[in-house]
């Protein structure tokens, strides 16, 4: 089943999702740089990343361990702590299957210390 999720939401996140959130973390001056280079880069919010993350995770709940930690990581953006520990404590609190996994549990505990929390 993780398997299986993990393909279905994977091409269900590379078609919608993909870029969000770098777009949203693309600095001021990285913006610009690229406009002037590629013409208009594409304006995003924490809240349109979000609901896409969010939509990714209705269409296969806990279908991959790294779409959880994205939503964990844009809700640390809009400073929402109480739902980016909640998303964090999912991520940590679910197996880890394939490689991918094992990548976003560190990237997760690494948010957690940067949120100051002591795991």
């Amino acid at each position: 089943t993780h398997f299986i999720n993990f393909f279905k939401l994977k091409q269900w996140y590379q078609r919608r999702v993909r870029g969000y959130q770098e777009l949203q973390e693309l600095s001021w001056y990285t913006r610009k740089l690229a406009s002037t280079f590629l013409g208009e880069v594409p304006e995003t919010s924490y809240e349109q990343a979000l609901y896409y993350f969010l939509e990714a995770e209705r269409v296969a709940p806990r279908g991959w361990n790294r779409n959880l930690y994205l939503i964990a990581k844009v809700y640390f953006g809009m400073d929402d702590m109480k739902n980016t520990r909640k998303y964090l404590e999912l991520v940590l609190s679910l197996p880890i299957v394939i490689e991918d996994d094992k990548e976003v549990e560190l990237l997760a505990e690494a948010l957690y210390k940067k949120m100051g929390i002591l795991l």
